[in-house]
Protein backbone atom coordinates (compact mmCIF):
# COMPACT_ATOMS: atom_id res chain seq x y z
CA UNK A 1 0.00 0.00 0.00
CA UNK A 2 1.48 3.42 -0.95
CA UNK A 3 2.07 5.43 1.93
CA UNK A 4 -0.09 8.22 2.36
CA UNK A 5 0.40 12.11 1.24
CA UNK A 6 1.04 14.38 4.40
CA UNK A 7 -1.62 16.66 3.62
CA UNK A 8 -4.77 16.89 0.81
CA UNK A 9 -6.66 20.03 0.25
CA UNK A 10 -10.17 19.12 0.02
CA UNK A 11 -12.34 21.64 -1.95
CA UNK A 12 -9.34 22.89 -3.57
CA UNK A 13 -11.14 25.15 -6.43
CA UNK A 14 -13.22 27.02 -4.35
CA UNK A 15 -12.14 30.58 -2.79
CA UNK A 16 -10.45 29.27 0.43
CA UNK A 17 -9.21 25.81 -1.23
CA UNK A 18 -7.16 27.37 -3.90
CA UNK A 19 -5.93 29.72 -1.82
CA UNK A 20 -4.37 27.54 0.59
CA UNK A 21 -1.80 26.15 -2.48
CA UNK A 22 0.88 29.18 -2.06
CA UNK A 23 0.88 28.29 1.42
CA UNK A 24 1.46 24.55 1.58
CA UNK A 25 3.88 25.17 -1.06
CA UNK A 26 5.55 28.36 1.14
CA UNK A 27 5.72 26.06 4.51
CA UNK A 28 6.32 22.97 2.87
CA UNK A 29 9.76 22.60 3.83
CA UNK A 30 9.36 20.98 7.83
CA UNK A 31 12.15 19.32 9.66
CA UNK A 32 14.41 18.97 7.13
CA UNK A 33 11.67 16.99 4.92
CA UNK A 34 9.68 18.29 2.23
CA UNK A 35 5.83 17.94 2.85
CA UNK A 36 3.55 15.55 0.62
CA UNK A 37 0.69 16.60 -0.36
CA UNK A 38 -2.55 16.65 -2.68
CA UNK A 39 -5.73 18.22 -4.04
CA UNK A 40 -8.83 16.56 -4.26
CA UNK A 41 -12.53 17.84 -5.79
CA UNK A 42 -15.44 16.82 -7.80
CA UNK A 43 -14.18 17.81 -11.32
CA UNK A 44 -10.38 16.48 -12.80
CA UNK A 45 -10.04 18.82 -14.74
CA UNK A 46 -10.96 21.47 -12.81
CA UNK A 47 -8.64 20.86 -10.14
CA UNK A 48 -5.50 20.50 -13.34
CA UNK A 49 -6.76 23.85 -14.27
CA UNK A 50 -6.16 25.58 -10.48
CA UNK A 51 -2.45 24.13 -9.86
CA UNK A 52 -1.82 25.28 -13.41
CA UNK A 53 -3.35 28.88 -12.24
CA UNK A 54 -1.30 28.52 -9.15
CA UNK A 55 1.69 27.82 -10.82
CA UNK A 56 1.49 31.07 -12.72
CA UNK A 57 0.62 32.79 -9.11
CA UNK A 58 3.78 31.30 -7.12
CA UNK A 59 6.44 30.51 -10.15
CA UNK A 60 6.11 26.75 -9.22
CA UNK A 61 6.29 23.62 -11.11
CA UNK A 62 3.09 22.34 -9.68
CA UNK A 63 2.96 19.27 -11.96
CA UNK A 64 3.65 16.32 -9.96
CA UNK A 65 1.05 17.16 -7.34
CA UNK A 66 -1.44 14.01 -6.94
CA UNK A 67 -5.20 14.81 -7.88
CA UNK A 68 -7.58 13.21 -6.29
CA UNK A 69 -11.78 12.70 -7.71
CA UNK A 70 -14.12 13.09 -4.28
CA UNK A 71 -17.36 14.25 -4.39
CA UNK A 72 -19.54 14.76 -0.94
CA UNK A 73 -22.38 13.20 -2.40
CA UNK A 74 -20.17 9.44 -3.39
CA UNK A 75 -18.89 7.88 0.11
CA UNK A 76 -16.84 5.47 -1.39
CA UNK A 77 -14.89 8.61 -3.00
CA UNK A 78 -14.67 10.24 -0.03
CA UNK A 79 -13.25 7.50 1.96
CA UNK A 80 -10.90 6.88 -1.08
CA UNK A 81 -9.66 10.39 -0.38
CA UNK A 82 -9.47 9.98 3.27
CA UNK A 83 -7.25 6.64 3.03
CA UNK A 84 -4.72 8.56 0.89
CA UNK A 85 -3.80 11.61 3.58
CA UNK A 86 -3.00 11.68 7.25
CA UNK A 87 -4.48 14.99 7.27
CA UNK A 88 -7.62 16.75 5.46
CA UNK A 89 -7.92 20.24 5.06
CA UNK A 90 -11.34 20.63 4.34
CA UNK A 91 -12.66 24.07 2.24
CA UNK A 92 -15.92 22.70 1.16
CA UNK A 93 -18.53 24.53 2.73
CA UNK A 94 -21.29 25.48 4.26
CA UNK A 95 -20.30 22.46 6.34
CA UNK A 96 -23.84 22.47 8.01
CA UNK A 97 -24.43 20.59 4.53
CA UNK A 98 -21.26 19.10 2.94
CA UNK A 99 -19.19 18.74 6.34
CA UNK A 100 -20.43 15.67 8.07
CA UNK A 101 -19.44 13.50 4.76
CA UNK A 102 -16.10 14.33 5.20
CA UNK A 103 -16.05 13.90 8.93
CA UNK A 104 -17.40 10.60 8.71
CA UNK A 105 -15.10 9.42 6.28
CA UNK A 106 -11.97 10.39 8.53
CA UNK A 107 -12.93 8.39 11.16
CA UNK A 108 -13.21 5.12 8.88
CA UNK A 109 -9.96 5.64 7.56
CA UNK A 110 -8.21 6.90 10.97
CA UNK A 111 -7.53 10.56 9.05
CA UNK A 112 -7.32 13.71 11.09
CA UNK A 113 -9.51 16.63 9.51
CA UNK A 114 -9.39 20.43 10.00
CA UNK A 115 -11.51 22.72 8.55
CA UNK A 116 -12.79 26.43 8.42
CA UNK A 117 -16.17 26.55 9.61
CA UNK A 118 -17.72 29.33 11.60
CA UNK A 119 -20.69 27.74 12.32
CA UNK A 120 -21.24 26.66 15.78
CA UNK A 121 -24.27 23.96 15.49
CA UNK A 122 -21.76 22.15 13.22
CA UNK A 123 -18.69 22.38 15.22
CA UNK A 124 -21.42 20.89 18.17
CA UNK A 125 -23.11 17.97 16.40
CA UNK A 126 -19.65 17.06 15.15
CA UNK A 127 -18.50 16.60 18.73
CA UNK A 128 -21.35 14.93 19.97
CA UNK A 129 -21.80 12.37 17.22
CA UNK A 130 -18.04 11.27 16.69
CA UNK A 131 -16.04 13.04 19.60
CA UNK A 132 -15.51 9.61 21.30
CA UNK A 133 -15.13 7.65 18.03
CA UNK A 134 -11.99 9.84 17.18
CA UNK A 135 -10.06 8.91 20.66
CA UNK A 136 -10.67 5.34 19.72
CA UNK A 137 -9.06 5.82 16.71
CA UNK A 138 -6.70 8.56 17.47
CA UNK A 139 -7.53 11.73 15.27
CA UNK A 140 -8.18 15.12 15.61
CA UNK A 141 -10.72 17.00 13.91
CA UNK A 142 -10.19 20.61 14.63
CA UNK A 143 -12.90 23.42 13.25
CA UNK A 144 -13.08 26.80 13.00
CA UNK A 145 -9.32 26.88 12.05
CA UNK A 146 -9.05 29.97 10.01
CA UNK A 147 -10.47 33.76 10.65
CA UNK A 148 -13.02 31.96 12.65
CA UNK A 149 -12.11 31.58 15.20
CA UNK A 150 -7.91 31.11 15.47
CA UNK A 151 -7.33 34.86 16.31
CA UNK A 152 -9.87 34.92 18.95
CA UNK A 153 -9.07 31.84 20.62
CA UNK A 154 -5.47 31.87 20.69
CA UNK A 155 -5.76 35.75 21.84
CA UNK A 156 -7.21 34.67 24.44
CA UNK A 157 -4.41 31.98 25.39
CA UNK A 158 -1.53 34.54 24.34
CA UNK A 159 -3.26 37.23 26.64
CA UNK A 160 -3.22 34.47 29.60
CA UNK A 161 0.10 33.26 29.18
CA UNK A 162 1.15 36.97 29.44
CA UNK A 163 -0.92 37.91 32.72
CA UNK A 164 1.27 36.84 35.22
CA UNK A 165 -1.85 36.07 37.25
CA UNK A 166 -5.95 35.11 37.53
CA UNK A 167 -7.15 36.38 34.29
CA UNK A 168 -10.54 36.45 35.26
CA UNK A 169 -12.57 37.83 32.07
CA UNK A 170 -11.93 39.00 28.74
CA UNK A 171 -13.71 41.64 26.26
CA UNK A 172 -12.83 41.23 22.69
CA UNK A 173 -13.57 44.00 20.02
CA UNK A 174 -12.90 43.48 16.62
CA UNK A 175 -12.04 45.89 14.31
CA UNK A 176 -11.91 45.59 9.99
CA UNK A 177 -11.07 48.22 7.62
CA UNK A 178 -9.50 48.65 4.35
CA UNK A 179 -6.91 51.11 3.57
CA UNK A 180 -6.71 53.60 1.33
CA UNK A 181 -9.49 54.60 -1.36
CA UNK A 182 -12.31 51.85 -0.99
CA UNK A 183 -12.25 49.13 -3.64
CA UNK A 184 -14.95 48.17 -5.71
CA UNK A 185 -16.72 44.84 -4.74
CA UNK A 186 -17.99 42.57 -2.19
CA UNK A 187 -15.86 42.37 1.30
CA UNK A 188 -16.27 38.75 1.72
CA UNK A 189 -16.96 35.73 -0.48
CA UNK A 190 -20.35 34.65 -1.20
CA UNK A 191 -19.98 30.99 0.82
CA UNK A 192 -19.78 32.83 3.80
CA UNK A 193 -22.47 34.72 3.01
CA UNK A 194 -24.56 31.26 2.82
CA UNK A 195 -22.94 30.27 6.10
CA UNK A 196 -24.55 33.05 8.06
CA UNK A 197 -27.78 33.00 6.63
CA UNK A 198 -28.55 29.44 7.57
CA UNK A 199 -26.87 29.45 10.77
CA UNK A 200 -29.22 32.70 12.14
CA UNK A 201 -32.10 30.69 10.64
CA UNK A 202 -31.30 27.38 12.99
CA UNK A 203 -29.86 29.29 16.26
CA UNK A 204 -32.20 27.88 18.18
CA UNK A 205 -30.47 24.52 17.71
CA UNK A 206 -27.53 25.83 19.78
CA UNK A 207 -29.24 26.04 22.82
CA UNK A 208 -30.23 22.36 23.25
CA UNK A 209 -27.19 21.05 21.63
CA UNK A 210 -24.85 22.40 24.35
CA UNK A 211 -27.40 21.21 26.64
CA UNK A 212 -26.32 17.60 25.03
CA UNK A 213 -22.93 18.58 24.92
CA UNK A 214 -22.31 19.72 28.68
CA UNK A 215 -25.37 18.35 30.46
CA UNK A 216 -22.68 19.43 33.66
CA UNK A 217 -22.85 22.85 34.08
CA UNK A 218 -19.69 24.42 35.51
CA UNK A 219 -19.04 26.44 38.98
CA UNK A 220 -20.11 29.85 39.27
CA UNK A 221 -16.85 32.27 38.79
CA UNK A 222 -16.85 35.82 40.56
CA UNK A 223 -17.11 38.57 39.73
CA UNK A 224 -19.47 38.01 36.76
CA UNK A 225 -18.82 39.22 33.56
CA UNK A 226 -21.71 41.05 32.41
CA UNK A 227 -23.08 41.72 28.86
CA UNK A 228 -22.80 45.60 27.64
CA UNK A 229 -25.68 45.72 25.98
CA UNK A 230 -26.77 46.27 22.33
CA UNK A 231 -24.42 49.41 21.68
CA UNK A 232 -21.80 50.67 24.07
CA UNK A 233 -18.62 52.97 23.42
CA UNK A 234 -15.48 50.89 23.74
CA UNK A 235 -13.10 53.04 25.92
CA UNK A 236 -9.52 51.26 25.16
CA UNK A 237 -10.72 51.36 21.49
CA UNK A 238 -12.53 54.51 20.97
CA UNK A 239 -15.07 52.98 18.97
CA UNK A 240 -18.89 52.12 19.10
CA UNK A 241 -19.14 48.28 19.90
CA UNK A 242 -22.46 46.12 19.02
CA UNK A 243 -22.46 42.23 19.68
CA UNK A 244 -20.10 40.17 16.84
CA UNK A 245 -22.24 37.90 15.90
CA UNK A 246 -19.97 34.84 15.11
CA UNK A 247 -18.63 31.67 16.14
CA UNK A 248 -15.47 33.84 18.43
CA UNK A 249 -17.72 33.05 22.09
CA UNK A 250 -18.59 30.07 21.32
CA UNK A 251 -15.19 28.75 20.44
CA UNK A 252 -13.98 30.62 23.43
CA UNK A 253 -16.26 29.43 25.49
CA UNK A 254 -15.69 25.74 24.68
CA UNK A 255 -11.79 26.42 25.01
CA UNK A 256 -11.88 27.07 28.35
CA UNK A 257 -14.21 24.54 29.45
CA UNK A 258 -11.81 22.20 28.01
CA UNK A 259 -8.37 23.61 29.76
CA UNK A 260 -10.48 23.85 33.07
CA UNK A 261 -11.50 20.10 32.86
CA UNK A 262 -8.27 18.70 31.32
CA UNK A 263 -5.51 21.26 33.00
CA UNK A 264 -7.57 22.38 35.89
CA UNK A 265 -7.24 26.19 34.72
CA UNK A 266 -9.63 28.71 36.31
CA UNK A 267 -11.94 29.12 33.25
CA UNK A 268 -11.92 32.94 31.47
CA UNK A 269 -14.91 34.32 30.76
CA UNK A 270 -15.76 36.36 27.50
CA UNK A 271 -18.16 38.85 25.34
CA UNK A 272 -17.48 39.28 22.00
CA UNK A 273 -18.36 42.50 20.08
CA UNK A 274 -17.24 44.02 16.73
CA UNK A 275 -16.92 47.69 16.21
CA UNK A 276 -17.55 50.62 13.90
CA UNK A 277 -16.52 54.40 13.68
CA UNK A 278 -20.09 56.19 13.97
CA UNK A 279 -23.30 56.11 15.36
CA UNK A 280 -24.81 56.79 11.95
CA UNK A 281 -23.21 52.99 11.10
CA UNK A 282 -24.18 51.37 14.53
CA UNK A 283 -27.99 52.90 12.80
CA UNK A 284 -27.39 51.43 9.65
CA UNK A 285 -26.06 48.02 10.84
CA UNK A 286 -29.29 47.51 13.31
CA UNK A 287 -31.82 48.12 9.92
CA UNK A 288 -29.95 45.21 8.34
CA UNK A 289 -29.19 42.48 10.89
CA UNK A 290 -33.25 43.43 11.94
CA UNK A 291 -34.32 43.07 8.57
CA UNK A 292 -32.10 39.81 8.38
CA UNK A 293 -33.47 38.46 11.30
CA UNK A 294 -37.09 38.77 10.12
CA UNK A 295 -36.47 37.23 6.68
CA UNK A 296 -34.35 34.06 7.91
CA UNK A 297 -37.46 33.15 9.66
CA UNK A 298 -38.98 31.77 6.59
CA UNK A 299 -38.04 29.83 3.95
CA UNK A 300 -38.57 32.57 1.10
CA UNK A 301 -37.09 34.93 2.94
CA UNK A 302 -34.05 33.12 3.09
CA UNK A 303 -34.13 32.30 -0.52
CA UNK A 304 -34.27 36.24 -1.45
CA UNK A 305 -31.38 36.15 0.74
CA UNK A 306 -29.64 34.38 -0.74
CA UNK A 307 -30.95 35.32 -4.15
CA UNK A 308 -29.98 38.87 -4.06
CA UNK A 309 -26.91 39.99 -1.10
CA UNK A 310 -25.62 42.83 -2.54
CA UNK A 311 -29.39 44.31 -1.82
CA UNK A 312 -29.78 43.22 1.56
CA UNK A 313 -26.15 43.48 2.52
CA UNK A 314 -25.04 47.25 0.40
CA UNK A 315 -22.75 45.21 -1.71
CA UNK A 316 -21.01 43.88 1.25
CA UNK A 317 -21.74 40.46 0.06
CA UNK A 318 -22.60 39.68 -3.55
CA UNK A 319 -24.27 36.94 -5.63
CA UNK A 320 -21.55 33.93 -6.12
CA UNK A 321 -18.49 36.58 -6.04
CA UNK A 322 -16.03 36.90 -3.30
CA UNK A 323 -13.14 40.35 -3.24
CA UNK A 324 -10.67 40.92 -5.66
CA UNK A 325 -6.95 40.04 -4.66
CA UNK A 326 -6.71 44.06 -4.20
CA UNK A 327 -9.56 44.36 -2.08
CA UNK A 328 -7.88 41.56 -0.25
CA UNK A 329 -4.71 42.73 0.67
CA UNK A 330 -6.11 46.34 1.38
CA UNK A 331 -8.05 44.95 3.82
CA UNK A 332 -6.57 45.19 7.94
CA UNK A 333 -8.16 43.80 11.12
CA UNK A 334 -7.57 43.63 14.64
CA UNK A 335 -8.73 42.40 17.80
CA UNK A 336 -8.50 43.99 20.85
CA UNK A 337 -8.58 41.88 24.04
CA UNK A 338 -9.57 44.07 27.32
CA UNK A 339 -8.57 41.60 30.33
CA UNK A 340 -9.04 41.55 34.20
CA UNK A 341 -8.11 39.49 36.87
CA UNK A 342 -5.68 39.10 40.23
CA UNK A 343 -1.78 39.61 40.54
CA UNK A 344 -2.28 36.15 42.50
CA UNK A 345 -3.31 33.03 41.89
CA UNK A 346 -5.59 30.85 44.38
CA UNK A 347 -4.30 27.02 44.76
CA UNK A 348 -7.68 25.46 43.12
CA UNK A 349 -9.67 27.00 40.17
CA UNK A 350 -13.16 26.79 41.73
CA UNK A 351 -11.75 29.31 44.60
CA UNK A 352 -13.06 32.61 45.04
CA UNK A 353 -10.90 35.65 45.73
CA UNK A 354 -12.00 37.97 48.64
CA UNK A 355 -11.06 41.27 46.95
CA UNK A 356 -12.00 42.60 43.33
CA UNK A 357 -9.61 42.52 40.81
CA UNK A 358 -6.70 44.05 40.97
CA UNK A 359 -5.22 43.94 37.35
CA UNK A 360 -6.07 44.69 33.73
CA UNK A 361 -4.28 43.96 30.74
CA UNK A 362 -4.96 44.96 27.07
CA UNK A 363 -3.72 42.20 23.69
CA UNK A 364 -3.89 42.76 20.49
CA UNK A 365 -4.29 40.76 17.40
CA UNK A 366 -3.77 41.69 14.13
CA UNK A 367 -3.12 41.37 9.94
CA UNK A 368 -3.88 41.70 6.84
CA UNK A 369 -6.27 39.97 4.83
CA UNK A 370 -8.41 38.51 7.46
CA UNK A 371 -11.01 36.83 5.50
CA UNK A 372 -8.59 34.98 3.24
CA UNK A 373 -4.91 35.20 3.62
CA UNK A 374 -4.87 34.67 7.86
CA UNK A 375 -7.79 32.07 7.03
CA UNK A 376 -5.41 30.15 4.51
CA UNK A 377 -2.13 30.20 6.53
CA UNK A 378 -3.52 29.73 9.72
CA UNK A 379 -5.28 26.25 8.15
CA UNK A 380 -1.68 25.48 6.82
CA UNK A 381 0.18 25.73 9.34
CA UNK A 382 -2.29 23.67 11.85
CA UNK A 383 -2.31 21.21 9.53
CA UNK A 384 1.61 20.75 10.11
CA UNK A 385 1.11 21.34 13.85
CA UNK A 386 -0.98 18.09 13.75
CA UNK A 387 1.45 16.51 11.56
CA UNK A 388 4.70 17.34 13.52
CA UNK A 389 3.67 17.96 17.25
CA UNK A 390 1.56 14.96 18.51
CA UNK A 391 2.97 15.03 21.53
CA UNK A 392 1.73 18.73 22.76
CA UNK A 393 -1.49 18.04 21.69
CA UNK A 394 -4.40 16.59 24.06
CA UNK A 395 -6.05 12.97 24.69
CA UNK A 396 -4.44 11.35 21.81
CA UNK A 397 -7.40 12.75 19.29
CA UNK A 398 -10.61 13.59 19.90
CA UNK A 399 -12.48 16.85 18.12
CA UNK A 400 -11.68 19.92 19.68
CA UNK A 401 -11.71 23.57 19.45
CA UNK A 402 -8.04 25.71 18.03
CA UNK A 403 -7.50 26.51 21.65
CA UNK A 404 -8.04 23.05 22.97
CA UNK A 405 -5.93 21.38 20.57
CA UNK A 406 -3.03 24.23 20.24
CA UNK A 407 -2.47 25.73 23.18
CA UNK A 408 0.65 24.27 24.34
CA UNK A 409 1.90 24.32 20.84
CA UNK A 410 4.30 26.46 18.76
CA UNK A 411 1.14 27.78 16.72
CA UNK A 412 1.24 31.21 18.05
CA UNK A 413 4.82 31.42 17.12
CA UNK A 414 4.58 29.88 13.54
CA UNK A 415 1.63 32.73 12.99
CA UNK A 416 3.52 35.48 14.12
CA UNK A 417 6.31 34.74 11.76
CA UNK A 418 4.32 34.86 8.88
CA UNK A 419 2.46 38.35 9.57
CA UNK A 420 -0.74 37.77 12.14
CA UNK A 421 1.28 40.27 15.66
CA UNK A 422 0.22 39.52 18.84
CA UNK A 423 1.31 42.07 21.54
CA UNK A 424 0.44 43.35 24.92
CA UNK A 425 -0.34 46.97 24.28
CA UNK A 426 -1.37 47.63 27.82
CA UNK A 427 -0.84 46.23 31.45
CA UNK A 428 -1.30 47.90 35.07
CA UNK A 429 -1.49 46.89 38.60
CA UNK A 430 -4.42 48.66 41.35
CA UNK A 431 -2.43 50.55 43.64
CA UNK A 432 -3.09 49.32 47.86
CA UNK A 433 -4.90 52.17 49.05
Amino acid sequence: MAERLDIVIFGATGFTGKRCIPEIVKFSKVNGRTLTWGIAGRSEQKLKDVLEEMEKVIAKDLKSIPVIVADIKDEESLKQMTAKAKVILNCCGPYRFFGEPVIKACVETGTHQLDVTGESQYMDQIQLKYGDACKEKGIYIVSACGFDSIPADLGVIFLENKFEGTLNSVESYLEAYEEGESTPGPAINYGTWETLVHGIANSGELKELRQKLYPQKLPTFTPKLKFRGYVHKCETTGKWALPFLGSDRSVITKTQRFLYEHDRKRPIQIQTYFTVDSLFRVFVLAIVAGIIAVLTKFQFGRNLLLRYPGFFTFGFFEYQRGPSEEKQKKTKFAITFCGNGWTEKLTEPEDNYKQPPNKMAVARVSGTDPAYGITCTALVLSGIIILTETDKLPDRGGVFTPGAAFAKTSLIEKLEKDGLKFEIIAMTEARES
